[in-house]
């Protein structure tokens, strides 16, 4: 009686499925029986809970508890992996909202969660449009800058410590490559996965994204950090900065705190591009406020005006 199984008729290819929930008061809360082409589904397998004519004392009724094995972590962190990878690529049905990878950077389409026909009011998931375009654009300058780093340093210019001064490269990588690494981390695998995708898989990479745009206006603006002639760092003797002990013997040497290395150099371009980086945004984010939020409703004109690329927003007509 433990046991689990199909019914799968064979000839249509059609496993035997009712509701996880049962019918109402009126049905005598039965079980609605139906039919489900897709047979990997879970919710196609039966087990038998009781047999009314069997005895109380067969030797069928009798049920040994089953010993819990120990997975080692590794097993069950990949099965883990496994079963979220099959799940997600059995979600194959269409979605008028669904859209593809490619179109998440361009934010061609977004998708639509409320609607209220009264009071004109809806919730369309679309972000801010101009926050989105400026870190996609920004992804694209990164990868200008990279690829035109590597075609100097294989032609023997070193640019980028030649326009930025020393270190240059090392910081441009290590802060900057690293968020556009967790970008296409978590953008590249859904072009592997054949499942519906929607909009909102892309926001852990679009979040990544904007640390790239914040990370590369601090790299554009910030002008030789730390000059060949000016050093990053301050020479330590006996555990205090500047004291000297007899025979002059340093032990080593603490780098500078962030503000006293900017201290050499005036911040107002990268302040000023902050700026208006911020209020492009804001104004942006205040335009969609009535389709993020829901509230207010939208007449005909309003709705038509925030259709940027012809998204396919209600109340339009």
């Amino acid at each position: 009686m433990s046991g689990q199984f199909k019914l799968v008729h064979f000839p249509s290819k059609v496993a035997m499925w009712t509701h996880t929930t049962p019918l109402p008061e009126w049905a005598f809360k039965q079980a609605e029986i139906n039919g489900n082409k897709n047979l990997q589904q879970a919710s196609n397998v039966w087990y038998v809970d009781d047999l009314p004519s069997l005895p109380a004392d067969s030797e069928r009724r009798v049920k040994e508890p089953k010993k819990i094995k120990h997975v080692a972590f590794l097993k069950k962190y990949f099965e883990l992996q496994r079963a979220m990878f099959y799940h997600n690529n059995a979600l194959t049905s269409s979605h008028p909202y669904a859209s593809q990878p490619i179109q998440w950077p361009f934010l061609l389409r977004g998708v639509s969660f409320w609607t209220q026909n009264e009071t004109k009011q809806q919730i369309y998931f679309l972000g801010n449009p101009i926050g989105w375009w400026l870190a996609s654009s920004i992804l694209a300058v990164f990868a200008g800058i990279a690829g035109a780093d590597q075609l100097s340093q294989r032609r023997g210019v070193d640019a980028l410590d030649e326009l930025w001064g020393p270190g240059t490269r090392s910081r441009f990588y290590n802060s900057t490559g690293f968020f556009f690494l967790c970008w296409a981390a978590h953008y590249l695998p859904f072009f592997l996965m054949g499942r519906q995708l929607f909009l909102h898989h892309y926001l852990p990479a679009h979040l990544a994204s904007a640390l790239v745009t914040g990370a590369l206006l601090e790299f554009v603006f910030n002008i030789d950090p730390a000059g060949l002639d000016e050093p990053s760092y301050r020479v330590v003797v006996d555990g205090k900065a500047g004291s000297k002990k007899k025979g002059g013997v340093a032990a080593g040497r603490r780098s500078l705190p962030a503000k006293e290395r900017m201290g050499r150099q005036s911040l107002l371009a990268m302040w000023a591009a902050a700026g208006v980086v911020l209020m492009v945004v804001v104004g942006g984010w205040w335009f969609f406020l009535p389709l993020t939020y829901g509230k207010p409703g939208l007449d005909v004109a309003q709705v038509n005006a925030r259709k940027w690329l012809g998204y396919d927003l209600h109340f339009a007509k």
